[in-house]
């Protein structure tokens, strides 16, 4: 019996030094959320986007709203996974052409982040899981040259693990972000790109060529966050928070055109 007991032992060891390697350094495999290719929860048992305490949001360039790309440039990506308590993170990001799943669209590239493997996708390694609450990823993306169609969508699945060493109770959260080949966007979709949100110290800062009418932020949860709004010069306006706030905030501005509805890190 002991003996038996003694290689169960160490099965129970080589297995978990398996899944140690398996989550922290080949992780992701590409399961993205993109359609038809499943998501981080098809190995991380439990739900996607199980509740608005946790979030994962792709920006490119800075911009974490639809836009646009031109054939061969270079952009960079930054992945931001927030939750309060965690202190594991993982996540993998892939680009899709429209319609085609499996087929990468463009190239990434890595930016110096150690905490990154790049091939086809980007997924985290071992160096780049462990953080406070939140965790960030940064890597390039050359778009590619002789684009399928005009439209690609990054799209990236997040965990959030609670560290037990097993599948079982991680949170899977998922994002996208479409960009449109430039020159190719409705004049609907054009007026919308021209607006950019971006953390400016402490505030927020607007900038868009058009007036400001009104303008709105939101938690996640939909809960109104009260705000001094002023312009520093034309097109440029400093959002001040007047409510202790960190995640992600959603705006909802009013200009001479329609209405704007976006997001930013906080």
């Amino acid at each position: 019996m002991k003996k038996i007991t003694g290689i169960f032992f160490s099965l129970t060891i080589v297995a978990s030094v398996i899944y140690t390697l398996h989550a922290s350094s080949i992780a992701g495999f590409n399961m993205s959320g993109a359609p038809e290719e499943g998501s981080c929860a098809s190995c991380h048992i439990g739900k996607t986007n199980p509740d608005l305490e946790s979030s994962i949001n792709i920006s490119v360039n800075g911009n974490q709203n639809n836009s646009t790309f031109i054939p061969d440039s270079i952009y960079e990506i930054e992945v931001v996974s927030t939750s309060q308590g965690i202190t594991k993170f993982g996540f993998a990001l892939n680009a899709r052409f429209k319609g085609l799943s499996f087929l990468s669209a463009g190239t990434f590239l890595s930016a110096g982040d150690s905490g990154v493997n790049v091939s086809d996708y980007v997924t985290h390694n071992d160096k780049g899981t462990n953080a406070i609450n939140l965790k960030k990823w940064k890597f390039k993306w050359q778009a590619p040259k002789n684009p399928t169609n005009q439209t690609i969508t990054l799209y990236a699945a997040g965990v959030m693990a609670n560290n037990d060493q097993n599948t079982q109770g991680d949170k899977v959260y998922l994002d996208s972000l479409v960009l449109n080949l430039i020159g190719t966007s409705t004049k609907e979709e054009v007026w919308r790109q021209k607006i950019s949100i971006k953390q400016y110290n402490k505030d927020l800062l607007l900038e868009m060529p058009y007036s400001l009418a009104d303008l709105k932020l939101f938690t996640l949860e939909g809960k109104e966050i009260p705000h001094f709004i002023s312009q520093l010069e034309e097109g440029k306006y400093l959002i001040q928070p007047l409510a202790q706030i960190h995640g992600i905030v959603l705006l909802s501005v009013q200009t001479n055109l329609g209405i704007w509805t976006g997001k930013t890190f906080y």
